[in-house]
């Protein structure tokens, strides 16, 4: 397993490398500039040639990506030039992925909560009504985008029934637990229902096709309490594609979040992302995206492992099959 997660970590190196190369490359090929928002009205092509030169963004673009992706490596993300001007770009991020960090968390939870259950009744009742039902609204949620929802969520709760958390806002968690989970509960189901959909899909098939194999039919034969056989082979080994499902969404979930937090005025990455690109802010587009980049990698690798824990066939590390 060490060796594994040491391969793994090394071949994430090139990765990081090539992406970072292409974000930088992407970003400063797009019209525009931070300097041009900066000054506004004020287009004096020497006053512009002079803050182009203050923030070194008349170098060529090597030396930018070599000084930038230099200061990467340790830790400095460079420092925002039009969203909050003067500002450390790591700090922003530190401060922003904690609430973007646990709308996350709460999504999985609703959409886990609402899943795996759903898709291990679906399983059980194979083309019953219970089956039928749960493929429908399956189908519904996957139909509804999230921006919709959210607005229907704000509309029933924030309009209709005038409560104060349901217009969206934001409560840190350390000034108060119960206002800060009131604020994200919608954020969190808007998020969480059209990912619990595609994960209770997945439990389903996952579900028939283990309780098609050989051994769970060996079993039944040999008079193995179902029951047991259930949860300690059935689920266990059909949740194998199922996490592979819930860390391939880490992508859909930060993408996701952008336009939840928009709608909920919740003061995440995703909105400083936003920012950022009406705003041509370089650096903040830049550092949001790498980190976005390292997260992804990071979840990849936290999947392949639980793969080992989930289906003791799996081993990792060997290079002789047993």
């Amino acid at each position: 397993m060490g060796t594994y997660i040491l391969k793994r970590l090394l071949l994430a190196i090139p990765t990081l490398l090539i992406a970072s190369i292409i974000i930088f490359s992407l970003i400063h090929i797009a019209p525009g500039g931070p300097v041009r928002i900066l000054l506004g009205p004020m287009q004096d092509p020497a006053l512009v040639e002079e803050m182009r030169s203050h923030f070194g963004l008349d170098e060529p673009i090597y030396r930018q990506y070599l000084s930038w992706i230099g200061n990467a490596l340790h830790g400095d993300l460079g420092t925002s030039v039009t969203v909050h001007r003067g500002a450390s770009v790591t700090n922003l991020l530190l401060q922003r992925y904690r609430v973007t960090l646990e709308l996350a968390i709460l999504s999985v939870i609703v959409a886990l909560t609402i899943a795996i259950p759903a898709g291990i009744i679906s399983a059980l009742r194979q083309n019953k009504p219970a089956d039928h039902l749960s493929r429908i609204v399956a189908l519904i949620g996957v139909s509804i985008p999230n921006f919709f929802l959210g607005m229907i969520l704000i509309i029933i709760f924030g309009v209709l029934w005038l409560r104060p958390w349901g217009s969206g806002g934001y409560v840190p968690l350390t000034s108060s637990v119960s206002g800060n989970l009131l604020r994200m509960i919608l954020p969190a189901i808007a998020l969480g229902t059209s990912f619990s959909a595609i994960v209770m899909r997945m439990m389903r098939s996952a579900m028939l096709d283990v309780m098609s194999q050989d051994y769970i039919r060996t079993a039944k034969a040999m008079g193995v309490k179902w029951s047991n056989m259930l949860r300690r082979d059935v689920i266990k080994n059909a949740l194998i594609p199922v996490v592979t499902v819930i860390g391939n969404s880490a992508g859909y979930l930060l993408g996701g979040s952008i336009v939840t937090e928009t709608i909920f005025r919740l003061p995440g990455v995703g909105r400083l992302v936003i920012s950022g690109v009406f705003r041509r802010d370089f650096p903040v587009i830049q550092g949001v995206v790498l980190t976005i980049v390292v997260i992804r990698i990071l979840i990849n690798l936290s999947v392949d492992i639980s793969y080992a824990f989930l289906d003791p066939r799996i081993r990792f590390g060997s290079s002789k099959q047993k």
